[in-house]
This record gives C-alpha cells, sequence and structure tokens, in this order.
C-alpha cells in the first residue's frame, strides 16, 4: 500500500496542547524553564495512543513522544518529563493554537488545510480511509455506500473523503472511536470510516468481529504531530527525532525495531509488514541530512 503514498509524501516534504505564556517561536525555551513537555494525544486510537486495560497511557505515538522526550532532555542538558493530555477532534487545533500544548501526535493527517492553522512534523506512518463494517455487509466500493448510514469522526479527513466522494452517504458523526464500535455493533450505523492501521487495531480489539472494506482505501493519509506555527527550533527538534528513530526501522537498530514491532508485528495489535515502512520511510529519510547511527553530538 505504501506505494501509492509516493506522490503524497513527495508534496509533504517540500514542508517540514506549552501553557499560554509560551510566546510564539519560544516553545523549546519554555520546555527548557519549566522542565515539562505537554503533549496531546488521544484516548481511543489503538494502537496509536490509547488507555490501556491497566489505565496506562500506551500506543506507538505515546512512544515517539517519549523518544520526543529523551531528545530534548539530551539537547537541553537538563531533565525533561512529558505530561499528556487528550487532544480529540473537537480541541486539538484550538490547543495547538493557543500554545496549552507543545505538540500533538496521534492520528492526525497533514493537509495543505491544516497548514493555515498549525505546523506539521515529517510524517511517521501512512494509512487510508477505509470502513469497519459487519461481516455480512456487502458494502465496500464507493457507489455502494449510497443511502447507507456511515459513521465519521467530526472534523476528519475520513469524513471529508466519503463526503466528496459518495455525496449520497448519510454521514453520522460519531464522537469518538469506541462511540463508532458501538453504533456499529447496534446496528444503527451501516459502516464505520476511518484509517485503515487504527481500524485493524479496533478489529484485533474487538476480537476479528467486523471486516474492514475495500482493500483499496478511499483516500490516502499521511500521520504527522502538530506543532505551533512559526517555531523552526521546535520543529527540528521533533523532526530530528523522527529521522533517528526511522532511521533505526531502516538499519534494524532494536530499540526503534523494538517500538515498532511491539504495535506493528506479527504479534501487535495492528501487524504491518516492515518492507512497506522500510520504503515508506527511506523516501522521508533520504531528503534529509543522514544521522549517525551513533550520535556523538553533545
Amino acid at each position: 500500500m505504501f506505494k501509492s503514498f509516493s506522490k503524497l509524501l513527495a508534496g509533504f516534504c517540500l514542508l517540514t496542547l506549552a501553557p499560554l505564556a509560551a510566546n510564539a517561536g519560544n516553545t523549546l525555551e519554555h520546555i527548557k524553564q519549566t522542565g515539562v513537555i505537554v503533549a496531546g494525544t488521544r484516548k481511543d486510537a489503538v494502537p496509536f495512543a490509547y488507555i490501556d486495560d491497566k489505565g496506562k497511557w500506551v500506543g506507538y505515538s505515546v512512544d515517539i513522544l517519549e523518544a520526543i522526550r529523551q531528545e530534548a532532555q539530551r539537547q537541553l542538558g537538563r531533565p525533561i518529563k512529558l505530561k499528556l493530555v487528550e487532544a480529540n477532534e473537537s480541541n486539538r487545533f484550538s490547543a495547538i493554537a493557543a500554545r496549552s500544548i507543545d505538540l500533538e501526535c496521534s492520528t492526525t493527517t497533514f493537509t495543505w488545510e491544516r497548514t493555515k492553522k498549525v505546523d506539521f512534523s515529517l510524517s511517521y506512518f501512512a494509512a487510508g480511509t477505509q470502513l469497519l463494517v459487519n461481516k455480512n455487509s456487502t458494502l465496500g466500493k464507493i457507489d455502494t455506500l449510497a443511502g447507507k448510514k456511515i459513521g465519521v469522526l467530526a472534523n476528519s479527513t475520513n469524513q471529508e473523503a466519503i463526503r466528496t466522494q459518495q455525496p449520497k452517504a448519510q454521514l453520522v458523526i460519531v464522537k469518538d472511536y469506541a462511540n463508532g464500535i458501538e453504533l456499529l455493533k447496534s446496528n444503527k450505523i451501516d459502516g464505520f470510516a476511518a484509517d485503515s492501521i487504527v481500524l485493524e487495531g479496533l478489529q484485533r480489539k474487538n476480537k476479528n468481529q467486523f471486516k474492514i472494506v475495500p482493500k483499496t482505501p478511499y483516500q490516502y493519509e499521511s500521520y504527522a504531530c502538530m506543532l505551533p506555527k512559526d517555531d523552526s527550533d521546535w520543529r527540528n527538534l521533533v523532526n530530528y527525532t523522527l529521522v533517528k528513530f526511522m532511521e533505526g526501522i531502516i538499519n534494524d537498530q532494536p530499540q526503534s525495531v523494538g517500538i515498532y514491532e511491539h504495535w506493528f508485528g506479527e504479534n501487535g495489535l495492528a501487524p504491518y509488514p516492515r518492507n512497506s515502512v522500510n520504503r515508506y520511510f527511506e523516501g522521508i529519510v533520504n531528503s534529509y541530512e543522514w544521522i549517525p547511527l551513533f550520535d556523538t553530538e553533545k
């Protein structure tokens, strides 16, 4: 599937909730003063960011945020803590704009329209809009969605994809992923549209009682962290962390590979082939200066 992201990646690489006291362009200095990175993420986006059975915040994006904390601590030369707060469809953009969070990393998709409000990091994963449906459903191709009730998260790229490609679909706004699953189980919606890799995680968590359609996504999505606008020093630190992480995946470094395999390996919540991810990451990393595997910078 990642081969289909080449055009998206080419365009994306052209770009490359902290309290209100933090001024524009001063996020890194504010983090140095407070010793805290305030990061927004989701509570229900399996396997990217969610609350597990023990009440702990876990996921691939949470691990990425921890890597960013470690890099900030190394570069700033002082202990840095990571404070996670919930950021969802209703508040994530306003939280970044108000600088009540320093960044948001979960399943947020890069779009050119969104860059009018926020900046984005490099992409650290990619997916596509698909449907979760009951196993006896005949939904699949976009024309089959006409007249059907399709659950979507408000203000999501999935909502826009379905609305644009099948105007006759009846879009039903769900408050979160759990609500989408609940409505699907009770047959109050015919399908739940979301990103393919998130649907895979939800499918596994619900013991494979649904199916994901169609085989080819309606639209492709590129995940990235959201950041305050016009803050290049902070964005560079985040991107530096992501490039190091992606190089680690490409070059089989145990720490990076361990994170990936935990969430997307054969026994992970949403298995995804390493060779496909490697190609995607190589396309990103090769557009930047490579970082030595054993970084000796102080």
